[in-house]
C-alpha cells in the first residue's frame, strides 16, 4: 500500500535521538530550547512552546484565555474533534459554523450571524493550510472584543499576504504528529502572539506551576537543574502539556530539513496539478491553492468530487490498487456527540464531506509511485467517461 502519508526521518533526527537517550535528560532540555527558538525566528514570534501535541497546545489555549461556563466559542464543524474537545472540557460550548466552499475554511457570513454576548472566542482552523480572510476576521475580533485562535494544524510554514498564519490571532497551535509535514512522533507547539497571555502560559504548561521560571539549562551537558534556593509553587490549573526532549529532537532536525522536505512535497504536489488539470471541473475541483494571497504548506492534496457516489467508487478503486485513498472529518455537529451542543444545518458542509478524496501526499513518494498514483486516477476517470 502507498502511504497517504508517511514521517521522513533522516539520520540527523536518528543521531539527535540517540544523543537524548545517552545523556539520560528526557525533558526540558537542549532540544526543546533549540527547537522553540528555531520556530520563534523562522515565524518572528515573541513566544513559542513545544507540546505533547496540536491536541495538549489547544487545551492549553482554552485555559489561557480562561473559558469557562456558559462562554461559547465559535469554530467549523468541518475540523478533527481535538478542536471541540478543548473548548467542551473547559465548560464552554461550541457553537459549530458552516465552511467555505473555496477551501473548507469557516465562512465568514456565517460566523458574523453567529455571534453573540456570549461569544468569548473564535476557534479557526487552516484547512490543508488555506485560510479565510484574516482581515475580516481581525475586525471581528475587535469590534467584539474576541480571543482568536489558529488551529494551524496543517498550516507550518503557509502564509496568508506575506504573513505566516500562526501569527494573526492572540494564540495559535501547530502539529507535528506523524502524519504532518514535518513530525516529532505526537509533537505540537503553542504560539503565543497576545503578550498579555505569556506569562500564564508557562504556568499552565508547567501543571500550574511557576517552575520555569526556576529551571537552569546546561546545554553542553544537555541537564537542566533548578537555581539555587528557588522554591516553585502551584500558581492556577495546568497540566504536563511539555514535549519530551526525543519530540522536541526530532522537531529540530526536521525543522532545519525544512526546505528539502518541503520541496520534495512541493515537487509531488505539482505533478499531481498538472497531471489532472484536464480532469479538474469535469470530474472533480481542487481548494483554493491558486489564490495569490495564500501560500499553502502542500500538506494534503484533496479532490472535490462531483457526487458522493463517484467519491466512494474512486476510494475503493485505488485501495483496490494498494494506494491508500480516503475521505477526511465526519462533520463534528453530524457527530453522536457533537448533536448535543447543536442539531442546526450546515448546508455547504453537509454537501461536500462526503465527495472529498485526499490521495497520498509525502516526501517519501517515489517518481515511480506517483507516476502510478497518476495513471490509476486518470483510468478512473476513463473509465467513466466510456460508461
Amino acid at each position: 500500500m502507498i502511504d497517504l502519508s508517511k514521517p521522513d526521518i533522516g539520520k540527523k533526527e536518528i543521531k539527535s535521538v540517540i544523543k537524548v537517550l545517552k545523556s539520560g535528560n528526557l525533558v526540558d532540555g537542549y532540544f526543546q530550547s533549540k527547537s522553540e527558538n528555531l520556530i520563534k525566528k523562522i515565524l518572528n514570534v515573541r513566544y513559542v512552546a513545544l507540546t505533547q501535541s496540536c491536541t495538549s497546545a489547544l487545551e492549553a489555549a482554552s485555559i489561557i484565555i480562561g473559558l469557562k461556563n456558559n462562554d461559547e466559542v465559535l469554530l467549523p464543524s468541518f475540523t478533527f474533534s481535538s478542536t471541540a474537545n478543548a473548548i467542551v472540557m473547559r465548560g464552554a460550548k461550541p457553537v459549530f459554523v458552516d465552511v467555505d466552499k473555496k477551501n473548507l475554511n469557516i465562512d465568514i457570513e456565517d460566523l458574523k450571524k453567529k455571534i453573540t454576548k456570549k461569544t468569548k472566542a473564535i476557534f479557526l482552523v487552516h484547512y490543508a493550510g488555506l485560510c479565510t480572510q484574516m482581515e475580516e476576521i481581525l475586525k471581528l475580533k475587535k469590534k467584539y472584543n474576541l480571543y482568536v485562535i489558529e488551529d494551524a494544524a496543517h498550516a507550518f510554514l503557509s502564509k496568508y499576504k506575506g504573513k505566516y498564519l500562526g501569527t494573526f490571532g492572540d494564540i495559535s497551535t501547530f502539529s507535528f504528529h506523524a502524519t504532518k509535514n514535518f513530525v516529532g512522533a505526537q509533537g505540537g507547539a503553542l504560539v503565543i502572539n497576545n503578550r498579555k497571555l505569556i506569562k500564564l502560559s508557562d504556568i499552565v504548561l508547567d501543571k500550574g506551576t511557576d517552575r520555569k521560571r526556576f529551571i537552569q539549562f546546561k546545554f553542553k551537558k544537555l541537564k537542566t537543574s533548578i537555581k539555587k534556593n528557588k522554591i516553585y509553587t502551584w500558581q492556577s490549573i495546568g497540566s504536563e502539556y511539555r514535549a519530551s526532549e526525543i519530540s522536541s529532537a526530532l522537531v529540530y532536525e526536521q525543522i532545519k530539513r525544512k526546505n528539502l522536505i518541503q520541496n520534495k512535497r512541493k515537487k509531488v504536489w505539482n505533478k499531481y496539478i498538472s497531471a489532472f488539470n484536464d480532469l479538474n471541473k469535469n470530474y472533480f475541483s481542487f481548494l483554493d491553492f491558486d489564490n495569490k494571497n495564500i501560500k499553502h504548506s502542500y500538506h494534503l492534496f484533496p479532490l472535490i468530487l462531483k457526487n458522493v457516489k463517484t467519491a466512494n467508487r474512486i476510494i475503493q478503486f485505488l485501495q483496490e490498487r494498494k494506494i491508500f485513498a480516503t475521505f477526511h472529518y465526519i462533520p463534528l455537529h453530524l457527530s453522536p456527540f457533537g448533536k448535543k451542543f447543536s442539531i442546526k444545518k450546515l448546508l455547504v458542509t453537509e454537501n461536500i464531506y462526503k465527495k472529498i478524496v485526499r490521495i497520498p501526499l509525502h516526501s517519501n513518494l517515489t517518481d515511480r509511485e506517483v507516476k502510478y498514483i497518476i495513471k490509476n486516477v486518470k483510468v478512473f476517470f476513463n473509465k467513466i467517461n466510456k460508461n
